[in-house]
């Protein structure tokens, strides 16, 4: 399953336009691939997993990052696919999914980026954990939230959803215990990194310039405009429309609210909707596949329209998006160190 995604996200990569130029978050990313040591901007500077392995890659920047983002794709998919099957979900509707999941919007997007980003890698850290919590793999799941911290800092999100999928009562000890137990190393790693890694331009980061709570809630509302709700709203398209029926049948759904009431709150520090919800992934994924799975016809229906999602996405990319959007994004108000 993880080669026919990495497969289908490689002739998308191939076939598709991509930017000329590097917009977004890119130059520091591509700073920091560069220069891996020394100080570099907030909050990107903690974030080394990805740019320093294209550092130490023997391929170009451009090969290495398109590189490990396919590759992400690839496994997050294939992990995506396991993690639907332990739920019930024939592989047939397991493999339609995960392929349409390999090539959505936040994905795609990565790719024609020329994967100058951690969103895959991210999203890989995401889904793996969500299968190790599901199996209740306690080392395995420290190990993945331990790498992933100096992926991404939402990779922590792991853990409060860890006790939520565990526990049994609102104060489970059981579950406090094993909890504690997973969470000991990455929390070590997280604060190992923030001491270590000098982070430099804060006040120039939006947000982070005033009073806390004043300046979560500017952001917050910037996340409700039209534009970003439309962002999150083709994170999981038809998905969003067939998740919510699982929360009277699947435990794992009502669990689920935990992450996703976790990226909400993200949103209060980061001004993209979509790429914070689709941290989520998992938990809609399972939700709608498990909705569908018994119902031939809104499978079907289901699956057809998140193909139709993606391939309407990859359209309006190839013939408006990148040259109207990607390569005329605004620069950072963020110096980049």
């Amino acid at each position: 399953m993880g080669l026919c995604c990495l497969l289908v996200a490689g002739l998308a990569d191939a076939v598709l336009r991509h930017e000329r130029g590097i917009t977004g978050d890119e130059p520091f990313y591509v700073r920091m691939a560069t220069h891996p040591g020394g100080p570099h901007s907030f909050p990107y500077a903690d974030r080394i997993a990805v740019p320093w392995l294209v550092h130490v890659l023997p391929f170009s920047q451009v090969v290495s990052f398109q590189l490990l983002a396919l590759l992400a794709i690839g496994a997050s998919g294939a992990a995506l696919y396991v993690l639907l099957v332990d739920f019930g979900v024939s592989a047939r509707l397991g493999a339609a999914l995960a392929i349409g999941f390999a090539v959505s919007p936040n994905l795609l997007v990565v790719l024609l980026r020329n994967g100058r980003s951690i969103d895959p890698e991210t999203i890989l850290v995401m889904v793996l954990g969500c299968l190790f919590i599901v199996r209740r793999q306690k080392l395995a799941l420290a190990l993945t939230i331990l790498i992933g911290v100096a992926v991404k800092e939402t990779s922590l999100f792991l853990i409060p959803f860890a006790y939520a999928v565990w526990a049994q009562r609102l104060i489970d000890r059981s579950a406090l215990r094993d909890v504690a137990l997973v969470a000991a190393a990455p929390i070590a790693g997280y604060v190992f990194l923030r001491a270590a890694i000098p982070a430099v331009g804060g006040q120039y980061t939006p947000g982070y310039g005033g009073p806390f709570l004043k300046a979560r809630l500017d952001v917050f509302r910037k996340v409700l405009t039209v534009d970003e709700l439309k962002r999150a709203a083709y994170a999981f398209g038809p998905l969003w429309l067939v998740a919510p029926f699982a929360l009277r049948s699947l435990p794992f759904a009502r669990r689920g609210l935990v992450l996703v009431g976790l990226c909400v709150i993200a949103m209060t520090v980061s001004f993209d909707a979509g790429r914070v919800i689709f941290l989520a992934a998992p938990v809609i994924y399972v939700a709608a596949a498990s909705v569908v799975e018994h119902r031939r016809r809104l499978a079907l229906l289901t699956v057809v329209a998140l193909f139709a999602l993606d391939l309407g996405y990859a359209g309006y990319m190839q013939y408006h998006g990148v040259q109207y959007g990607l390569d005329t994004t605004a620069k950072s108000p963020i110096p980049v160190y």
